[in-house]
């Protein structure tokens, strides 16, 4: 069977709250590597989930497409700018390749319910005018290029999942010819489907 921890975050401005966890240097990977031995004795495999909140943080630093308030958190986020973006992308891959360090056989990234990259895709969220808003490929372009590093810096033998909301449900959301053309995007750019 396969395993899916819970969220992760790639980044300070990623945790949930100021105290969550996070993967990002190498003095973590004993306490993962614990986890991961365990379940590999038995049988299993384990993906450790890549979680991004976005502007669901719950702190002051929280960062989104677009400063556009969350209605479940008091602070209104950031916009990631141009090195933010490249950050992220970094980020990404540096928590994936920790969790390939400590064991993981593969990532699972949350890219649904409102979370980060959720809100990349989705018009009612996304309000940017560069190359990461406005048309549906540019809403694509972060996840695909988080994908992509994490592919190139983990290799083909370390598993992707991609956890997409088929239906957003709220007006303003990604339409379901979108998810459908996204989840083929992201399946040429290294998720195992």
């Amino acid at each position: 069977g396969l395993i899916i921890t819970g969220g992760i975050s790639p980044n300070f401005a990623g945790r949930v709250s100021p105290l969550g966890p996070q993967l990002s240097w190498p003095w973590q990977l004993k306490k993962h590597r614990k986890i991961t031995d365990t379940v590999h004795h038995y049988g299993g495999k384990i993906a450790m989930q890549i979680l991004h909140a976005g502007r669901y943080a719950y702190h002051p630093l929280s960062v989104a497409p677009s400063r556009i308030k969350s209605p479940i958190t008091p602070f209104k986020p950031f916009a990631l700018g141009r090195f933010g973006l490249h950050k992220t992308v970094q980020d990404f891959a540096n928590c994936a390749r920790m969790a390939r360090r400590a064991g993981y056989d593969g990532v699972e990234i949350m890219g649904s319910e409102g979370y980060l990259l959720h809100t990349f895709t989705a018009p009612r969220t996304n309000r940017r005018r560069d190359h990461y808003g406005g048309a549906f490929v540019n809403r694509i372009r972060l996840p695909l290029e988080i994908v992509r590093e994490i592919r190139r810096t983990c290799g083909r033998d370390f598993l992707i999942i991609y956890r997409i909301s088929l239906l957003d449900l709220v007006e303003g959301g990604m339409e379901w010819e979108e998810t459908v053309q996204f989840a083929r995007a992201l399946e040429r750019a290294g998720v195992n489907v």
